[in-house]
């Protein structure tokens, strides 16, 4: 009887002990995982994070990310001209994609409005040595339409023009940490789709860290495809909590 007490003993030690193991893993998990979000620097795309900002390139511009958990976010941006974009990302083990709704207007008075399924795969998954730069592969599909101001030179009338079109675009972006405080950023995108749609969309910047969770961007941004055309030079700020 004393040794079926002291087997009893043993299996409910063991049991307990496994439970302990068990859940200490489950709490260990959430902090792994954070930490790996937190080592990445602040100008990755594939980080998650909760982050808010503003920006001037012509227009004054709030924008701003809600992280749920470490690999769940909201996305958001408005300026003070009605532009806007709205989004959620998702983060994978190899990429992040991320899904998004925006309004744009172009220099000859276009508006655009895009639906967009895409994402960055880091160069570094794809077992790509890119040496001092991080280098990321932005892909996806997006569906777009448009409206186009027209002068009829006869009717000496503006008429506007209604276009869609289905594209896939693909490119190269990369950051490149000088030191603790200064990264430099660059990115290059071409896009191709149906009814002769085509488009590249360049950029270039240089953030400088003022603390390790604020931080300031000179940036400039090029933009032309088949339904127009801008370019803009701009500044930012932006807090990540």
């Amino acid at each position: 009887m004393l040794a079926s007490s002291f087997s009893g003993l043993r299996r409910s030690t063991r049991g307990r002990f496994r439970s302990i193991v068990a859940l200490s893993a489950l709490m260990l998990l959430p902090t792994t995982l954070a930490a790996q979000t937190t080592d990445k620097a602040a100008e990755d795309p594939t980080k998650i994070a909760t982050k808010a900002g503003v920006s001037y390139s012509g227009d004054a511009t709030i924008s701003g990310s809600l992280a749920v958990g470490p690999k769940f976010k909201f996305n958001a941006r408005i300026s003070e001209g009605g532009q806007w974009s709205v989004g959620a990302s998702y983060l994978f083990p190899i990429a992040i994609l991320t899904f998004a709704a925006s309004k744009s207007e172009f220099d000859d008075g276009s508006l655009q409005t895009r639906y967009s399924l895409g994402g960055f795969v880091p160069c570094k998954s794809l077992g790509v040595d890119t040496g001092k730069w991080q280098a990321f592969v932005p892909f996806g599909y997006t569906h777009t339409d448009a409206e186009n101001s027209v002068t009829d030179v006869e009717l000496d009338e503006t008429i506007i023009v209604e276009m869609s079109s289905k594209s896939a675009y693909v490119g190269l972006s990369g950051i490149r940490p000088l030191n603790d405080r200064m990264t430099l950023m660059a990115h290059g995108v071409v896009s191709k789709g149906s009814d002769d749609f085509s488009g590249v969309a360049l950029g270039v910047g240089s953030s400088y860290h003022l603390t390790p969770s604020d931080r300031i961007t000179a940036f400039g941004r090029y933009v032309d495809n088949s339904f127009g055309a801008k370019q803009k030079l701009g500044i930012s700020y932006q807090h990540e909590f």
